[in-house]
């Protein structure tokens, strides 16, 4: 999984960068092909708490996953460019990173 989750944020990575960078509007088309491997994500993560996260929190932060997931799901019927660059760029985006190495672009904690 961690391999698919590495390929995931850089395609995420990649497609907010575009966005913010050089006003690319196809981040809605871009996020529907990445749909398979996000939802893969998402539900290995809501599938069990093995990471070792304090009860209350890991089921905050599954709540938290779902509405970025709705949000998603929101830009995309919404054709709303601003909500999936949000959606992704600080929400989807953080929870990968918590699965990566440093030098992959996960965080240092």
């Amino acid at each position: 999984m961690r391999e698919e989750i590495k390929n995931l944020f850089e395609c995420v990575r990649d497609d907010t960068a575009a966005y913010l960078i050089y006003q690319d509007r196809t981040i809605i088309e871009k996020t529907k092909k990445n749909m398979p491997q996000i939802q893969k994500f998402v539900l290995w993560f809501l599938e069990d708490n093995g990471f070792g996260i304090e009860d209350e929190l890991y089921r905050d932060m599954c709540r938290n996953l779902l509405n970025i997931l709705q949000d998603i799901a929101c830009a995309m019927e919404q054709c709303d460019i601003v909500l999936m660059n949000d959606a992704l760029a600080y929400g989807l985006i953080e929870y990968l990173k918590l699965f990566l190495e440093p030098e992959e672009g996960g965080d240092t904690i």
